[in-house]
């Protein structure tokens, strides 16, 4: 049985990813009121530790995010959507999400690349950006995933783990 914070995960992390599939934008109405949503679940179920445990995973969730986006492979959208998550799933549970939205991206990402005939291309940009390149994840012709279905699809293979 699922509990209430489970299935406001869930609801956020769907309702995410259909806006970012269909308009590639995270809108703040879904980031912050889920965050919101997420700490008063907490507070009721569990109490100030509840609540700390819920900002906790927020700022967690933001700081994990937020150097990608400075570097330019991530959209704001996307950093605040991993800051709901970890309002709803804690530190603890972040982690977890972390490690399966990693994996699940780094898999969407080479598909993407197959589907569009650059995989070659992608990986070479992928080794200028990480030695200090040039190459910049902002590129005009780079490739954009949109990762808030991959955040998404991290969230539900760990609650599915979890069980």
């Amino acid at each position: 049985m699922l509990t209430p914070i489970q299935i406001g995960l869930i609801v956020l992390v769907s309702v995410a990813a259909w806006s970012d599939l269909r308009t590639r934008h995270i809108p703040n109405l879904i980031t912050v009121s889920g965050a919101v949503v997420a700490l008063l679940l907490h507070a009721f179920y569990g109490g100030i530790g509840g609540a700390m445990q819920s900002l906790t995973g927020a700022v967690l969730g933001l700081a994990i995010f937020f150097a990608f986006y400075v570097g330019g492979g991530m959209g704001a959208g996307d950093v605040k959507l991993f800051g709901a998550v970890g309002a709803f799933a804690g530190p603890h549970g972040l982690v977890l999400i972390f490690v399966f939205t990693g994996l699940l991206g780094g898999i969407a990402a080479v598909a993407l690349a197959l589907w569009h005939g650059r995989l070659g291309h992608t990986l070479a940009r992928t080794a200028q950006l990480v030695a200090g390149m040039r190459a910049s994840a902002t590129a005009p012709d780079a490739l954009r995933l949109p990762y808030g279905a991959v955040i998404a699809g991290g969230t539900l293979v760990s609650l599915l783990v979890l069980k």
